[in-house]
């Protein structure tokens, strides 16, 4: 198998990995709109890849920005992925596929992919998805959410005297005000797992779904699962590896 270049680009970082027959290697990150986006890890790509398959949630300029890197560094004209409604055994039922995000898209079919059963998939980055498959590749739908910065910003940007420079976890209740910001923004996204956890016990009774976890923000809510997960940092990528070998060039 030649060699693939694997990208997946957020709203604040882009991730990649180099993907040889079945060993993947990852890449320096790097922020999504910086000078340095796709050349920060191209150094470490030492030849030509056969094809470069992408994921963009960042949008077109983004996108154009590497169309032309790609160009003149490998002349290799990148691919980027688009949701379908069926692709390598997995079913979507969203009315319109095309308007699913392509890395919830990705991520549900790289961890329905890899267990083959029942799954439940969190990506916590600038937004934050739930997307469950049933064990049969039919991928339900889901939820999108604010992610924990952007909650947190939220908050501080339409209030007057509240100030907050992170997130962290806080046991109690809290006696200062970044702590206390802090907490509900924790406790938000911890009530918002247990809903979760709630419809699916409701709408699929009896099944065991296998939690995944990923996104630049997961290990800061890890703790506030309700139930074990796995936790798969390129979990996009991983996607990206497996429409890559479903597709031709």
């Amino acid at each position: 198998m030649s060699e693939l270049l694997l990208i997946d680009i957020g709203n604040t970082r882009v991730k990649a990995a180099l993907l040889d027959d079945d060993s993947m290697m990852l890449l320096p990150p790097a922020a999504t709109r910086s000078d340095e986006a796709f050349s920060a890890w191209a150094p470490h790509v030492e030849r030509a890849p056969a094809r470069v398959v992408v994921s963009n949630v960042a949008g077109a300029e983004v996108a154009m920005h590497l169309v032309r890197f790609a160009r003149e560094r490998w002349q290799v004209e990148p691919e980027f992925a688009l949701p379908t409604r069926s692709r390598a055994g997995m079913t979507t039922r969203y009315r319109e596929p095309e308007r699913l995000g392509v890395d919830r898209w990705l991520a549900a079919l790289a961890a329905w992919r890899e267990m083959r059963g029942p799954v439940c998939v969190i990506d916590v980055g600038t937004a934050l998805t739930v997307d469950v498959v049933l064990a049969d590749g039919t991928h339900l739908g889901g939820l999108i959410a604010p992610g924990p910065e952007l909650l947190r910003t939220s908050l501080t940007r339409g209030t007057a005297q509240l100030e907050s420079d992170g997130i962290s976890l806080v046991e109690g209740f809290a006696d200062n005000t970044r702590d206390a910001i802090s907490l509900g923004c924790t406790d938000a996204l911890g009530g918002l797992f247990l809903r979760v956890a709630d419809r699916l016990a409701r709408f699929a009774p009896g099944v065991d779904f296998e939690w995944y976890l990923t996104g630049g923000a997961a290990p800061l809510v890890e703790a506030l699962m309700p139930a074990p997960v796995r936790f798969v940092p390129e979990l996009v990528l991983r996607g990206l590896a497996v429409l890559a070998a479903t597709s031709a060039s």
